[in-house]
């Protein structure tokens, strides 16, 4: 999966509801409740940017997190592909 480049399905928008995030497709009700990291992977899954790179962007953004960030990231991509929230290219 590293290699893969995420994309985000237009019909998802990431919309902020009081303190909380969400992932919302208004054609299928489905709602993916997000934290800021996953809001941020999701604004980066592009189509342009590798998983890996997408990693390394974090690492860089916040070396505090370590290597949990690997696992992190490709457990959020995993459930954004379950959700239908992304394809990979």
């Amino acid at each position: 999966m590293e290699d893969k480049k995420p994309l985000r399905n237009q019909d998802f928008r990431l919309e902020k509801m009081d303190d909380e995030l969400l992932l919302f497709n208004p054609q299928t009700n489905n709602i993916l409740y997000l934290n800021e990291t996953a809001a941020l992977i999701w604004q980066l899954c592009d189509g342009h940017s590798a998983v890996d790179k997408i990693v390394s962007l974090l690492t860089e953004s916040f070396p505090e997190a370590g290597t949990d960030i690997k696992q992190d990231v490709e457990e959020t991509i995993a459930l954004f592909k379950i959700q239908g929230a992304i394809h990979l290219i």
